[in-house]
């Protein structure tokens, strides 16, 4: 019998993001901008840089242990991406109570670039069925 384990983020997928565990509660989700991610500006659409920050806190909270819904996200965007940039999302846990974790971390261009946004996160922990 295998382990339970989370399933794979099909909408991370389908946007060509890719994510990476580090650890318990830690993860990164990267992925490369192009033409098709741009907004009126010509500078990357928010949603994109949230869905990466999204992809990555998802995974944070899901592992083989527990099963995380995401409760509540908020963004702090603070300069925009531009069209061909890395953006790299790196989300940990930063508390736990009983049931719910907080996730804090950072969008970033590049692996040590700037800094694009700051990501808090919320979500309700449960145990994975056996």
């Amino acid at each position: 019998m295998t382990e339970p384990s989370p399933g794979k983020d099909e909408f991370a997928a389908l946007l060509g993001v890719e994510v990476q565990r580090l650890g318990p509660g830690h993860t990164v989700a990267t992925m490369t901008t192009d033409d098709h991610h741009a907004n009126p500006h010509g500078t990357v659409h928010g949603a994109v840089l949230y869905a990466v920050a999204g992809a990555a806190i998802a995974a944070a909270a899901n592992d083989e242990e527990h099963s995380g819904i995401v409760t509540s996200v908020m963004v702090d965007y603070l300069q925009p991406a531009a069209i061909g940039d890395v953006l790299r999302a790196e989300v940990s846990r930063h508390a736990s109570t009983g049931r719910e974790d907080i996730f804090t971390g950072s969008v970033r261009r590049g692996e040590r670039g700037e800094l694009l946004a700051w990501v808090r996160a919320r979500g309700t922990r449960r145990s994975r069925p056996v």
